[in-house]
């Protein structure tokens, strides 16, 4: 076993999350760690940088998989795998995107950093290059994913604006990472569609749109996910009403109606022009 796949397992990454912190590919990552020599300068560059982070960057594959289990083996609407990909996704970010920027912002804008790349683009104007406000996104990251390891959701709680939005922002993406790399889940049972046929309210690994669903009707915020739509027509509102520096306050939410209260206000301002 050579220094560089002993040093992997010791983190507990598997080759596909190694390589995915590393921004390449599976098949780069492979030929780097069999011999460094095949691949350029660059590329060993980000490989060594992947292993010789501290425990922090794997964080996420270290959660336990029995804790997961035990939280969310029950739950109609969200799988025990399920809800570590939510938590993998927080913690990617945090672990990456967000530190990596942090450590170099003016590498790339934060707009196009994740999870900020999923918002309305007008979200960020507010936002710009905030270090302070990125950090704390991060710090809310690494919050959320671990009360997720022990089966509690933004929504199950009081809390801020972000979580919810947060949890939003991730369902995509930890999609993909339950689909694309399902080695990273084998610690974990699987919940097949074969399990909830005759239960139409009952989620499966691969059906997200329960979760969705079940989430739209748990929101304490009827828009939390509004930033993420692209030209959402009450984005304006809703940022006026709340600035992006105002969504880590733990306040009352807005409650049922809000969008439709928002949209009453807009009708009424159209028709006030006309």
């Amino acid at each position: 076993m050579n220094t560089r796949l002993a040093r992997r397992l010791e983190l507990d990454l598997t080759q596909s999350l190694a390589a995915t912190n590393a921004g390449l590919s599976l098949a780069t990552w492979r030929r780097w760690e069999e011999d460094p020599d095949a691949v350029s300068s660059k590329t060993r560059e980000a490989c060594e940088n992947v292993l010789a982070k501290d425990s922090e960057t794997s964080r996420a594959l270290a959660k336990s998989a029995a804790q997961f289990e035990k939280s969310w083996r029950n739950c109609p609407y969200l799988t025990p795998r399920q809800a570590f990909a939510i938590a993998l996704t927080l913690d990617l970010w945090a672990d990456t995107d967000i530190r990596e920027w942090l450590g170099a912002p003016a590498d790339e804008p934060l707009h196009e950093v994740s999870p900020f790349a999923r918002f309305d683009r007008r979200v960020m104007f507010y936002v710009g290059e905030n270090r302070a406000w990125a950090e704390k996104v991060r710090e809310r990251c690494y919050a959320i994913s671990d009360e997720i390891e022990n089966g509690v959701l933004p929504f199950n709680r009081d809390g801020a604006y972000i979580d919810e939005l947060l949890i939003a922002a991730a369902l995509t993406e930890a999609k993909d990472f339950l689909s694309d790399m399902p080695e990273i889940f084998e610690r974990i049972s699987p919940r097949s569609a074969s399990e909830t046929d005759d239960d139409d309210d009952t989620t499966n690994d691969d059906n997200w749109d329960v979760v969705s669903d079940s989430f739209d009707d748990m929101c304490r915020w009827d828009d939390w996910e509004v930033p993420l739509y692209t030209n959402h027509p009450l984005l304006p509102a809703v940022l006026a009403d709340r600035h992006p520096f105002t969504w880590f306050d733990v306040v009352p939410s807005t409650g049922a109606g809000y969008l439709q209260r928002l949209q009453g206000l807009l009708i009424t301002h159209d028709e006030g022009n006309e």
